[in-house]
């Protein structure tokens, strides 16, 4: 009986999101997606993912109750696909600082995202890059036809805080609607974005959780005591720990990854026919 229930639940869960308000327009990006992955067009997802302070330190702040001051940690941007991590420079920020390098002064954050499909196409030739509607701002001026064709325009859900947890910082690269589809066509891509409240449509999340597992588990290796006499002083070898967990990431676990996701895209698609 208990057995019963439970796929009771799971089909009745499975059913409200097929059925969801937004399943239009996850068909779309599926069916377009399905298209350009026929026609060999290597699919490159690109993201982001907060690392906080207390994951990387193992320990919790004491006041976990102040919600309103700004999370300490760092958000990681990179991309990848079924063959691994893109052969690309990843970008890594501290409450919106990027650390360790430099881009010019004017216009860094189509820069970067220039830079991300300068190495796409040399590495992999024509793509399709897929990534999140939050990564868009929304531009004075900009009006679509259709509000149903801009996934940006879906109001965001509110996040849920939870006790003990920083709140997220806002991602660093804020592209624009209009540079940035110019920029992937420029340089012969395609631009597809994830509908709204499908993000396990993407392989990044898979990466993202193990990527963290890693650095739990390692950050002890790449702590050292900073002052031999003080062991309360230690310095963490921040650069060295996340390269590690994004190393840890093997192409074994993306091929797994892009499998689940997979599963999923059939699971949608098919359930229309």
């Amino acid at each position: 009986m208990k057995i019963l229930t439970q796929l009771f639940l799971k089909s009745k869960m499975y059913s409200n999101e097929i059925s969801s308000p937004g399943r239009h327009q996850c068909l779309e990006y599926l069916k377009t997606l399905r298209n350009f992955q026929n026609d060999g067009i290597y699919t490159v997802y690109l993201g982001e993912t907060y690392i906080s302070e207390s994951l990387i330190v193992g320990e919790v702040s004491s006041n976990i109750g102040k919600v309103k001051l700004p999370p300490e940690g760092l958000t990681l941007i990179h991309a990848g696909g079924i063959r691994g991590w893109v052969p690309w420079r990843y970008r890594l920020f501290f409450q919106s600082q990027e650390l360790w390098t430099s881009p010019k002064a004017g216009g860094a954050n189509d820069q970067i995202f220039e830079e991300l499909c300068q190495v796409l196409r040399k590495s992999y030739g024509k793509c399709t890059l897929v990534m999140r509607s939050k990564h868009w701002v929304p531009v004075a001026g900009l009006q679509f036809q259709n509000s149903s064709d801009d996934p940006s325009l879906i109001p965001p859900r509110k996040p849920n805080f939870i006790l003990g947890s920083a709140s997220r910082t806002p991602l660093p690269i804020q592209m624009t609607k209009i540079s940035c589809p110019k920029i992937a066509r420029h340089y012969g891509h395609e631009l597809l974005y994830l509908p709204p409240s499908y993000p396990h449509l993407s392989p990044l999340e898979a990466a993202w959780s193990s990527l963290k597992w890693a650095i739990i588990n390692n950050r002890k290796i790449f702590t050292v005591t900073a002052f031999p006499k003080i062991n309360d002083c230690r310095c963490i070898h921040l650069k060295a720990l996340i390269e590690n967990a994004i190393d840890g990431v093997t192409p074994c676990k993306w091929k797994s990854s892009f499998n689940r996701v997979k599963k999923w895209e059939n699971r949608y698609l098919y359930s229309q026919a």
